[in-house]
């Protein structure tokens, strides 16, 4: 068995990780001193919710809220938790915080698991994550107790609020107040504004948030009375993108939910100014990867649910607890399809170039992201032919993207469609290149050759 393993290649060791971790939970939640007496669940749920929990998604074909007891709800926390950071940076920062000396095979695993091109200190950047998870989690759920335990008491107030906190930076999107996500709640900014921030906190990726923490320190530091634009001008070019890609989907799609639902009157319609714009932010954050919702999307205008298909899409940021593309990912898609346009030989970013071999791997994640997206749909379609395609479309992206929201489609669909959802949120999580290098299996030697050159006519 230990020879199998050590055989296994670090893709095949971050699908079979998850695989393991998901059919584990399982069979812990499919116990009955797991679930309520009122339980409906079958396995099939039971796995289903396994998937999307360790997937960090949130879709469920049977109600969280009615089927699982207070320690179903810990199993679901701790899956939540194991599938946002990873199983594999768990274990390599429980090395190093005992001072154990981390293997250069599981140093390259655990690096590819967070798109991390460098092992060098690996086992201080696996344990900054796991601090800097527990403080944010941490300070998350100090401030949603204050929405909580009014409402629920001290004991459960302060379980919800911790619940909450680490589905939301886990960017997973389940909630245990109802079965209606947030939309009884929508007009409260404390409970809003504070997941919001866990949201992009989680999802910006791990390297964003270590690179502008040094900047802040070494300004903090600093002797000299240099001013804090110098520091941000010499953050890296992944966190200056990162950042400055982040906050204009965050805007536009703001933009974009006013626009289309600022009269609606099953949405956005009835409420106050104010609480349209605090909605329509969060449904611009949540929808890039999170999965809580505060309005009902079977009531939302086509062309909107049409805009958060291309935002689920995209997703958040890479090496992070986002799924979708990756933000990055798109951004350089875009940048090669301009380069194209202007005859331009390099991809330059911020007086930077970008390696060929970094956008053309962008190029091809785009391509078999889609390929995923279009053939999970046509699945769903070929399964659920009464269902209106927009609603499937959207199904399928947001487990594929690891998102979560749901028409009130889900608990609906058939075991087939169940099964394509499984599938869709396990590539989503694990990504799309390592699923298919973990069955392509151990690379053979490849050998480079040049032919007399041809032509072919395109476009």
């Amino acid at each position: 068995m230990k020879q199998a393993l050590i055989k296994l290649t670090p893709p095949q060791k971050i699908a079979l990780s998850f695989l393991l971790v998901i059919l584990s939970g399982s069979l812990l939640l499919s116990l009955p001193m797991s679930q309520l007496a009122s339980s409906q669940a079958n396995y099939l749920d039971h796995l289903f919710i396994a998937v999307s929990a360790v997937c960090v998604t949130g879709l469920w074909t049977q109600s969280i809220h009615d089927s699982y007891n207070i320690l179903g709800q810990i199993i679901m926390m701790i899956l939540i938790q194991i599938g946002g950071l990873g199983l594999m940076t768990i274990i390599g920062s429980i090395y190093h915080g005992l001072g154990q000396r981390i293997e250069l095979k599981d140093q390259i695993t655990a690096s590819q698991a967070l798109n991390r091109s460098s092992q060098q200190n690996l086992g201080e950047f696996l344990g900054r994550i796991v601090r800097y998870t527990a403080v944010i989690e941490g300070t998350g759920a100090l401030l949603l107790s204050g929405f909580f335990v009014p409402r629920l008491g001290l004991g459960r107030g302060i379980f919800n609020a911790i619940f909450t906190a680490i589905s939301a930076f886990c960017n997973a999107g389940f909630d245990l107040m109802s079965n209606d996500s947030l939309t009884n709640y929508s007009d409260n900014p404390l409970l809003l504004i504070t997941i919001m921030a866990l949201i992009v906190l989680g999802g910006i990726g791990f390297a964003v948030w270590f690179d502008v923490a040094d900047q802040f320190q070494a300004y903090r530091q600093a002797k000299r009375g240099k001013k804090i634009g110098y520091y941000l001008r010499h953050l890296k070019t992944h966190t200056k993108l990162m950042v400055r890609a982040t906050l204009a989907l965050i805007l536009l799609g703001a933009l974009f939910v006013s626009l289309l639902e600022w009269h609606n009157p099953d949405t956005l319609g009835p409420f106050s100014n104010g609480h349209k714009l605090l909605v329509a932010f969060f449904e611009s954050i949540t929808m890039r990867t999170a999965g809580f919702s505060s309005i009902d999307y079977t009531k939302a205008h086509p062309v909107t649910l049409l805009y958060f298909i291309a935002n689920m899409f995209i997703g958040g940021g890479s090496g992070g607890t986002a799924g979708g593309l990756k933000v990055t990912t798109f951004v350089l898609t875009l940048m090669l399809a301009m380069q194209e346009i202007r005859q331009s030989r390099y991809v330059s970013y911020d007086y930077h170039t970008i390696p060929t071999s970094t956008v053309r791997s962008a190029f091809v994640l785009f391509l078999i992201y889609i390929s995923l997206l279009l053939s999970g749909s046509a699945l769903l379609l070929a399964f659920e032919p009464d269902v209106n395609y927009l609603y499937l479309l959207f199904e399928s992206v947001s487990a594929l993207a690891t998102v979560g929201v749901s028409a009130s489609l889900t608990p609906s669909l058939s075991t087939a469609s169940h099964l394509v959802l499984i599938a869709l949120m396990y590539a989503g999580r694990i990504g799309p290149m390592t699923l298919l290098l973990s069955l392509h299996g151990r690379q053979r030697n490849k050998y480079d050759i040049e032919y007399s050159r041809t032509e072919i006519i395109i476009g």
